[in-house]
């Protein structure tokens, strides 16, 4: 530690490295926990402050990240953040039109169809220095926390973004994407090369800017290659058991997860309960709480917080015991 307070990149000394330490398997006195989406329209002063500009232009705008990241630390004690941003900037950066449809999610105007569609593609390389206003955000969102607690950094991998740009939107089956896969093999290939020769340095910018760490999602089907595949954290959904996950990756990586979100429509007592047996079932220790997916946008506040607090009070309990 430097005497002004500063740590070695210049960013405040971090008061809270709970989820950090829980991430490299050290010991922890309680569980940390933060939710995905945590910066989210179920909270009314992000919907005010989303609501002055589209979707897309917020994302590009590092102040309203910045504010976006840090609302949700100001209502619940939450021990990480997550920067703002999306995972569609990267097929915009790599000259796809996007847009946010209200009510029905992104949407491409013009997706791959064939494959010389690849050729609209702009050089992965660019893509780094095109997205340099989610590094500001990042650094910026570093500066504001004060070292309060550690800040996550994200990406889409190659098959998800993929999946977007060739269906057009989201879609529950992938059809296209799973199409081209087996009908246009070499082409497939090619486009998730140039995915992931753009994803590389934007992770690293990432980093580089002030993200302190970056985990694998909702990778159940392949627990065992992603626990060899070097990450400290595997973010599990809530379709996992708990103790199969633990029994799968073993001790050396750390689980994240993996509450069902649509428990936090449950009463705050029973949110209690849920969390209690979650916590009994992943373990004390290389563990991280959260939701197996996304809070909803119709979600109360007051349960999110019930599920922080629940997080922190049964797990120092658990210690204890």
């Amino acid at each position: 530690m430097e005497a002004n307070g500063l740590g070695p990149q210049g960013f405040p000394e971090l008061k809270n490295d709970t989820f950090l330490r829980a991430a490299w398997g050290e010991e922890t006195d309680y569980t940390p926990v933060w939710c995905m989406r945590q910066a989210g329209r179920y909270l009314p002063e992000f919907r005010e402050t989303r609501a002055a500009q589209d979707f897309f232009s917020t994302c590009r705008s590092p102040e309203a990240c910045c504010e976006l990241t840090l609302q949700p630390l100001r209502r619940f004690p939450l021990d990480a953040a997550i920067i703002f941003s999306d995972i569609l900037v990267v097929p915009q950066a790599l000259g796809m039109e996007v847009t946010m449809v209200p009510g029905k999610g992104p949407s491409f105007p013009e997706p791959l169809r064939e494959e010389q569609d690849l050729e609209r593609l702009r050089d992965p390389a660019v893509v780094a220095s095109e997205l340099g206003y989610v590094f500001q955000a990042i650094t910026l969102t570093r500066q504001r926390l004060a070292g309060r607690v550690p800040l996550i950094g994200f990406a889409g991998a190659p098959w998800t973004l993929m999946t977007y740009m060739v269906e057009g939107g989201g879609s529950s089956t992938m059809a296209q994407a799973k199409r081209w896969l087996y009908q246009r093999p070499q082409a497939s290939h090619q486009l998730l090369r140039i995915l992931t020769d753009a994803l590389v340095p934007y992770l690293v910018g990432q980093v580089a800017a002030g993200a302190q760490i970056i985990f694998a999602k909702d990778g159940h089907f392949a627990l065992e290659q992603l626990s060899q595949a070097g990450y400290e954290v595997v973010g599990l959904d809530w379709t996992v058991a708990p103790k199969k996950a633990r029994e799968c990756v073993g001790k050396t990586v750390t689980l994240q997860g993996n509450l069902d979100p649509c428990a936090l429509y449950a009463s705050e007592e029973e949110i209690g309960q849920l969390v209690k047996q979650m916590l009994d079932d992943f373990g004390p220790q290389r563990y991280i709480a959260n939701l197996g997916h996304g809070l909803y946008p119709d979600m109360d506040p007051e349960h999110v917080g019930a599920f922080v607090d629940a997080v922190h009070k049964h797990s120092r309990l658990l210690r204890q015991n």
